[in-house]
């Protein structure tokens, strides 16, 4: 509707760009106004692009950055392993899905690019929020309730520090069915020429497949795949990684 060329729109032409009536026009320019997606100008009935709308433009834009210098590793991980691999950036409160590898086992997770899921509680959002301090991640859920996906779902702020302290530990998160009971996944973080963690790569499947000794095994494969996921992007080489390390939560 607003393209480079023409950075501000009047209500009529939307109207006309869409094919609404002019009413309609300005009810849903003033929706996305309070939304944040348009900011009105000085003139009457004239909007340009809002913040809201910009952020998810560079959002869009560097996800599709990271899935085309990532995709070759997270491929040969998931011809590896048959499990479906995944990468994912951290957008607010919630992990979202910039890639998928579907695995080649016939039983299988099954997912989708632009999937959301509450980052407390998914291994790609944990290994996200271990990158950020305590106080960070505070200020990022405050006034955010924590949904309560399955039994094993994390509940409090509390909880999340203390199992992301041990994620920073062991250098992966786990996803012990807190999404879907059923699912099991574990993610190792991507970090870009700055040692900026900017995305997240991991494994899923079935959690009779993926046994909390099968995830042990696991870890240092994902750990290492997204480390070379790093140096895709331009980030430092890994150093040694450590054996792997069982999470120290009963699974």
């Amino acid at each position: 509707m607003i393209g480079d060329d023409q950075q501000v729109v009047s209500v009529s032409q939307m109207a006309r760009q869409v094919g609404v009536h002019r009413s309609n026009a300005s009810r849903l320019a003033a929706t996305l106004h309070a939304m944040g997606f348009l900011t009105r100008t000085a003139e009457a009935g004239q909007y340009r692009l809002g913040p809201e709308l910009i952020r998810l433009g560079r959002l869009a834009g560097r996800g599709l950055d990271l899935v085309q210098q990532t995709l070759g590793p997270l491929q040969r991980l998931v011809g590896e392993t048959g499990e479906t691999g995944h990468v994912g950036i951290l957008d607010g409160v919630e992990a979202v899905t910039i890639a998928v590898v579907d695995g080649w086992h016939t039983v299988r997770m099954h997912s989708h690019v632009n999937k959301r899921s509450p980052a407390y509680c998914s291994s790609l959002g944990k290994s996200l929020l271990a990158a950020l301090t305590d106080g960070q991640v505070a200020e990022r859920l405050d006034g955010h309730e924590f949904v309560v996906k399955t039994a094993n779902s994390i509940t409090s702020l509390p909880a999340l520090l203390r199992e992301l302290a041990e994620i920073r530990a062991r250098g992966y998160a786990v996803d012990n069915e807190e999404v879907e009971v059923g699912l099991r996944c574990l993610a190792a973080p991507i970090c870009d020429a700055d040692g900026v963690v900017v995305a997240s790569l991991g494994l899923s499947g079935p959690a009779a497949r993926l046994t909390p000794a099968v995830v042990t095994d696991l870890s240092a494969q994902v750990r290492q795949t997204a480390a070379d996921a790093s140096i895709a992007i331009g980030g430092p080489p890994p150093r040694d990684l450590p054996a792997p390390v069982p999470p120290p939560r009963e699974q």
